[in-house]
């Protein structure tokens, strides 16, 4: 897929978790690329861009190990209940090289999951994964 069909089909997960839990499980998201340059911003959706862009290297930083292209499989995805504010709550392997970066602003990855409706809700995320895995960003 490209990338508006991805950004499209993530923003409609997020609607529809966002339905579910009854309030925002992520209030941005990031497609980036591991290159031979580094991590590369390709899309931001959220409220703060500026804020996002200037800190994204930092941020990314303690990703490093664990976003490993070459130790990760197209629709492997993972959880982090440490991230908050700006550290990143989840990603998704959506292509060769990309992954898409989940973060709530507000709340920590625990916080959301520790709300009932969370286990029924996400079947949305297992969606958007299984969506990348048939169909990857390319």
């Amino acid at each position: 897929m490209n990338q508006t069909a991805a950004a499209n089909r993530i923003e409609s997960a997020l609607t529809n978790l966002h339905s579910a839990v009854g309030e925002p499980v992520f209030d941005e998201w990031a497609l980036v690329e591991k290159n031979a340059a580094g991590w590369k911003l390709l899309e931001y959706a959220g409220n703060r861009k500026e804020a996002f862009k200037a800190d994204f290297n930092s941020d990314i930083a303690a990703l490093r190990g664990t976003l490993d292209p070459s130790a990760t499989l197209i629709g492997d995805f993972a959880f982090s209940h440490e991230g908050y504010g700006s550290g990143f709550d989840a990603h998704i392997c959506a292509g060769e090289n990309l992954f898409i970066l989940f973060n709530n602003t507000a709340k920590s990855t625990g916080e959301i999951t520790s709300n009932p409706k969370w286990t029924s809700a996400q079947v949305h995320f297992s969606e958007l994964v299984e969506a990348f895995i048939v169909d990857p960003i390319a």
